[in-house]
């Protein structure tokens, strides 16, 4: 397998985890009777282990980046066009339907998980209406504390606490990078840093601001770090391995469940750097690289910007235009009518807003390089 058709395995990745989001918001909104931190519902209702995926995912990928290309300007020139487009138009949307919202959700027929959480929020959005927009509009929400601006973690789209998460960490990306690359001493000294930001972690005040998860895109750092050793052929897959088990064990440790993001972002590693022909190789093709969960990749932040938007559109169809009385016709209908609303906008997203957008950032970096290249042409004549 190629590292470009590996890096694609990621990304099937990606989009499984974009769906178990969307699974775990549509099933509570759909009134099925599943809490978050019980039983199945840490399965179905809870989120945080496939956004833990995505926060180690970003780690490792912003990391092999950064190898690349040392250019600061050129990084966040990148990043720009890669965030901020799509989620602008999301957040657009999410203003837009506020109050149709609000009313589907209070005149709710039916009891369901999280629904007064979700009323609050949202209620919060419409009365601090301005200063919530303003924060959105930066990404710099999950900087203010709750007791500051309430629901500022949440305000219009509860799932975009993750995006200030990662735009956050966009920013210190660079200095992160450079620090970890000047430890020198072997993988034990790294381990210790994540170590030390976990402990650090739990003074972080809130989950939307970058001190709590951290140590979670240093644990996706350290890992691209050896992974970029074994396809050089400077390490082999054996430490690879040695770097998994010990991360994961710190996180067990430490902060419990959330071994399961770094145990499941693990296993899609090792299986993706396996030999030609081995198990492993073949599951990772097969699960991971198939037609399905690439195009799932490729759309999946589109996907996971826009799909509340799309269960908010759907749920008020169902309970305020068709009437739909009875609650076991309404969860099939509102699982399958928002997936399917969802994955309408994700496409659309990706064709007409991301890719353009990702395009624009190639061009400005690519005429950047050159304008340096002939910056330095004419200083050594």
């Amino acid at each position: 397998m190629t590292e470009t058709r590996k890096i694609g395995a990621l990304d099937g990745l990606r989009g499984y985890m974009a769906l178990w989001v969307f699974v775990t918001h549509v099933t509570t909104m759909a009134t099925i009777q599943v809490q978050k931190h019980d039983g199945l519902g840490m399965l179905f209702a809870n989120g945080e282990f496939a956004v833990g995926v995505f926060i180690v995912l970003s780690g490792f990928v912003i990391t092999l980046n950064l190898q690349k290309e040392r250019n600061a300007g050129d990084f966040y020139i990148r990043r720009v066009l890669r965030l901020f487009p799509v989620y602008w138009v999301c957040l657009i949307a999410s203003v837009l339907i506020l109050d149709l919202s609000i009313r589907v959700l209070t005149e709710f027929p039916w009891s369901a998980p999280r629904l007064m959480d979700r009323i609050n929020y949202l209620q919060n959005s419409k009365e601090y209406l301005m200063p919530h927009l303003l924060a959105h509009i930066f990404l710099l929400h999950g900087l203010i504390p709750d007791r500051i601006l309430p629901s500022s973690s949440y305000a219009f789209m509860g799932q975009a606490w993750s995006l200030t998460l990662e735009w956050q960490y966009y920013l210190v990306a660079p200095l992160l990078f450079w620090f970890m690359a000047r430890i020198k001493s072997g993988f034990l000294p790294k381990a210790l840093v994540v170590l030390a930001l976990i402990v650090v972690s739990r003074r972080s005040p809130q989950s939307s601001f970058l001190l709590s998860y951290l140590w979670l895109f240093a644990v996706g750092g350290v890992l691209a770090q050896i992974y970029q050793q074994v396809s050089e052929g400077s390490a082999s897959r054996q430490r690879l391995l040695e770097a998994i088990v010990l991360l994961a064990a710190i996180t067990a440790a430490m902060k419990g469940v959330m071994m399961v993001s770094v145990a499941l972002f693990g296993i899609s590693l090792w299986a993706i750097t396996s030999p030609s022909g081995s198990f492993s190789h073949g599951f990772s093709h097969q699960v991971l690289a198939n037609r399905i969960a690439m195009w799932l990749g490729k759309i999946s932040y589109g996907f996971y910007c826009s799909h509340m938007v799309a269960i908010f559109l759907c749920a008020w169809l169902l309970v305020e235009v068709l009437e739909v009385q009875n609650r076991l016709y309404f969860i099939p209908e509102l699982i399958l009518g928002s997936l399917g609303l969802a994955l309408i906008f994700s496409a659309l997203l990706s064709r007409y807003i991301e890719i353009p957008a990702i395009e624009l950032g190639r061009q400005l970096v690519r005429k950047r390089k050159l304008v340096r290249a002939a910056l330095v042409a004419r200083t050594a004549s």
